[in-house]
């Protein structure tokens, strides 16, 4: 490339930058020597020209990072620091530099400034909903930014400027969606009410939920080989963090004898896997019902268990056998 290199990257060019974005610390430094070398090609290295010519390819790299699904803000770190090597090894004023770099960042920044801010929350629900809406239909890794933007109406910048990535967005939907969890069980729980009400009630808000939030339970399923650790960390431990109450409650009712006496996390996950089995089963249903219609079972199962009372029930060596 010759005068002002790096205006127009070619597909190969594009590849080669964003991979070595891509390696981080990791990436060869004699593979940035090789990219530069062919990008700049007899670029004028006179003061004002050379500052022109890298902020030109500065520019063109942004616009191409932004346009993937890399992580954004730390492949713009390197890119600038990038940026800032080759315009020392070229005797450019780093004072003068920095300073012209910045000042057209900005100014790009004004002048694509969207018109209307008070927006800018309808975006972001707008983004959000849209996102679940393909995750649950494409799963994470077969949907795309592109694909997110097209149904939500809006251009990819404008998503990126409310989500630095693919990643960065599903997270900050499912934490969306487990704080608005916690919050309808924290509007129904009555401190005051009897154990078995407060499990029956907690167990109606959370059936309720996903039973509106289909899409939802959907991508937590799909999603559980990348992402099962660390969505489940997410809400079953801010669930762990809202019982005191009710492990308070079970163990005066233990003590009182209303209750057995059992280790109460290995009950806990125990009756959130329970409860994880009937959901899947639910979402994999192809009739379609509530599945608000599976809590008397639920609960029947939980209080009471499946096997019947008394004398008259069959032995365990008859059941079994």
């Amino acid at each position: 490339m010759s005068g002002h290199a790096g205006r127009n990257f070619d597909k190969d060019k594009r590849a080669e930058l964003l991979d070595l974005l891509s390696q981080g610390a990791a990436a060869d430094s004699s593979a940035w020597q090789l990219f530069w070398q062919s990008t700049l090609g007899e670029a004028t290295r006179g003061n004002g020209q050379s500052m022109e010519a890298l902020i030109s390819i500065f520019e063109e790299g942004v616009s191409e990072i932004i346009s993937t699904d890399i992580e954004v803000e730390d492949s713009i770190k390197r890119w600038v620091r990038q940026i800032i090597r080759v315009a020392k090894s070229w005797g450019v004023d780093q004072a003068d530099f920095s300073e012209l770099l910045l000042t057209r960042q900005f100014s790009k920044k004004f002048a694509q400034r969207e018109p209307v801010r008070p927006q800018t929350a309808g975006t972001r629900e707008k983004i959000l909903a849209a996102a679940l809406e393909i995750f649950s239909a494409k799963g994470f890794h077969g949907t795309t930014v592109d694909e997110i933007a097209e149904s939500a109406a809006l251009g990819k910048g404008t998503v990126y400027r409310h989500f630095h990535s693919k990643k960065g967005l599903f997270s900050e939907l499912i934490r969306l969606k487990v704080a608005e969890l916690e919050k309808k069980v924290q509007e129904v729980i009555d401190p005051h009410a009897d154990v078995l009400d407060i499990i029956e009630t907690y167990l109606r808000t959370y059936f309720s939920f996903f039973d509106r939030n289909r899409n939802l339970y959907k991508v937590l399923i799909q999603e559980q080989s990348d992402f099962g650790a660390e969505v489940k960390a997410l809400y079953i431990g801010n669930i762990l963090k809202k019982v005191p109450l009710l492990r308070r409650k079970i163990f005066l009712a233990a003590r009182k004898g209303h209750l057995k006496q059992m280790d109460f996390h290995t009950v806990f996950y125990g009756v959130m896997g329970f409860i994880d089995g009937v959901m899947q089963k639910w979402l994999a249903s192809e009739t379609d019902y509530s599945l608000v219609d599976e809590i008397p079972t639920v609960i029947e199962a939980i209080f009471y268990g499946f096997v019947n009372p008394g004398p008259s029930a069959l032995s365990r060596e008859n059941t079994l056998g």
